[in-house]
């Protein structure tokens, strides 16, 4: 049988409370799940322990930030003695003693909190009254330590049940349909409650959401006799339900902020079977104010994690965009017979444009550019899927339409039935014949050395859409001084402040104006165009460019 002992704390207000030591393992932090709870910015949340071994108690350092001091020694194990004092993180707001001695004697604690018997009541005692409030302010300050979403939860509802010197109580949150949820409930014992066994007044839960008002059942103080009777039919004899609402800040002319109260968010709900008298309006109050705290650090966690989650998805973005980044064309090397250049910018972290460079045997040179339908991660996705799959099946040494053959069978069968890719696809010889495949893609333009322009289109099909679809290469010679420009819809739909489009026609003028220019010089003519056009409005689609020109003219 475990020896009586106890630990006497002191708070900063000089409130006295008796914690007994009765389980082997008796944990010290600054999370809701400690069994001595001290809510200070310098304790850790698995601050410490105090073990119980073959008849004896050791003070255990768990591995916090700022130790566990006994008798103002730094200790990371140490067996404990009658009054030996305790410091947790050096926080002198809380001191400690350790007390054992036979007997169950040292079990009896100060007068226990009642809420009920305060104010107007009889019974009160200027010391409940202390410990009442150093309760409440202990866990207001503790919202500011950031504490975790389910830290937040359990002590708001300790604290309610502390305070109210309830029996038990929980906390109900809307969901995304707007219905309360179950989320936590404790009983004074600082135990879990399970929800499916936690039998309680609904007609006064949804009275207190629905009529955003506290409501309040005991022995003295009645409401309407519905509530009444469907807590009498549950044998509970006092009941307290706080409503919590969801606020917002609002900037006033005078400069100063006002907090407008909007729709409620949930009810913190405390109950008990034994009788406790009238509740005062003291009592009341302090729980409303803690619903109304509560209301203000759920508000805060809820955009912190929001914040946090942001973060989270930006890291991954960028991630994402890096290895995208990796998997453009790096090792191309510029053939003699051709100049080439490409450059792409999503519109998002991550695009559903690609394009590729490859060099095959016999100084053959493939050029890809393609689009997936829609944006975002997905998008880009399929879009490294297709790329890895064109560079496989042109190292297998498969001719241009087989290759666009076997990607669309792959596409039809791995992807969504909503994901289609566009692609422009060709293959260069060295003599300068190109043969090409436009499986619905914008038609690349072609920009003769002499000014005739050529738009290539194959009226292939889309890729991802039918497993029968077949595609045909057709083919042209390109010339000395020729120029080449594929592109995504990014570039001709891009729209200025009066929702005009850039168009086929402004790129097809553009190109043509500077086909003696180098590939980068038309590839960057055509990005500063875009730019000056849309003149700083975002970006509404991915935008890829990729621009040849024949050598020799």
């Amino acid at each position: 049988m475990q020896k009586s002992a106890l630990l006497k704390v002191v708070d900063r207000f000089g409130v006295k409370r008796m914690v007994p030591l009765n389980k082997q393992v008796f944990t010290i932090g600054r999370s809701a799940e400690s069994d001595l709870l001290l809510l200070s910015a310098r304790v850790s949340r698995d601050h410490g322990s105090i073990i119980y071994e073959q008849g004896t108690y050791y003070l255990v350092d768990n591995g916090s930030a700022r130790g566990l001091f006994l008798n103002e020694r730094r200790i990371t194990r140490s067996k404990l003695h009658h009054q030996d004092r305790i410091a947790v993180g050096g926080d002198k707001d809380f001191q400690i003693e350790f007390l054992e001695q036979d007997g169950s004697a040292i079990f009896d604690s100060s007068p226990s909190l009642n809420l009920s018997q305060i104010g107007a009541a009889p019974g009160s005692s200027a010391n409940e009254e202390l410990r009442r409030l150093a309760r409440y302010v202990e866990v207001h300050q503790a919202f500011e330590l950031s504490p975790t979403p389910d830290d937040v939860l359990v002590l708001i509802v300790d604290a309610a049940v502390e305070i109210a010197n309830a029996e038990r109580g929980c906390l109900m949150l809307t969901n995304d349909t707007g219905q309360l949820e179950f989320k936590v409930a404790r009983d004074n014992k600082r135990e879990f409650l399970a929800g499916e066994d936690f039998r309680m007044s609904h007609t006064v839960v949804q009275d207190a959401f629905n009529e955003t008002r506290t409501v309040v059942i005991n022995d003295w103080l009645g409401d309407d006799q519905s509530i009444r009777q469907s807590a009498l039919d549950l044998h509970l004899r006092n009941i307290v339900c706080v409503p919590l609402h969801h606020f917002q800040m609002k900037q006033t002319m005078g400069g100063s902020t006002d907090m407008i109260k909007q729709e409620p968010i949930g009810v913190l709900y405390v109950d008990s079977r034994q009788s406790q008298g009238a509740f005062s309006k003291t009592s009341l109050t302090l729980l409303e104010s803690l619903g109304f705290e509560a209301s203000k650090s759920l508000e805060s966690v809820r955009l912190m994690h929001q914040e946090q989650e942001k973060k989270r998805l930006e890291r991954e973005l960028a991630t994402a965009r890096e290895v995208q980044v990796e998997l453009l064309p790096t090792r191309f090397v510029q053939p003699a017979h051709f100049e080439v250049a490409a450059h792409s910018v999503p519109c998002r972290f991550v695009g559903g444009d690609f394009y590729d460079l490859l060099t095959l045997g016999n100084g053959r040179a493939a050029v890809i550019l393609g689009d997936v339908a829609g944006k975002g991660i997905a998008a880009a996705l399929l879009a490294s899927m297709a790329q890895g799959v064109i560079h496989a099946q042109f190292n297998s040494g498969l001719s241009l339409p087989q290759v666009l053959t076997s990607l669309n069978l792959v596409l039809v069968e791995k992807s969504d039935d909503n994901r289609f890719i566009t692609l422009f696809c060709a293959l260069i010889d060295p003599d300068g014949t190109f043969s090409y495949i436009n499986a619905g893609h914008n038609p690349a333009i072609l920009v003769r050395a002499n000014g005739q322009t050529d738009l290539l289109t194959t009226g292939s099909m889309l890729l991802g859409a039918f497993d029968f679809a077949e595609y045909e290469a057709q083919q042209t010679k390109l010339e000395p001084g020729d120029v080449l420009v594929i592109f995504s819809d990014g570039v001709t739909e891009a729209v200025d402040a009066t929702n005009q489009l850039f168009g086929d026609k402004r790129l097809q003028e553009l190109v043509k104006k500077n086909k003696g220019s180098s590939a980068k010089e038309v590839k960057d003519w055509i990005e500063q165009a875009v730019l000056a056009f849309t003149r700083g409005l975002p970006q509404g689609d991915d935008i890829t460019l990729i621009a040849l020109k024949m050598s020799g003219a």
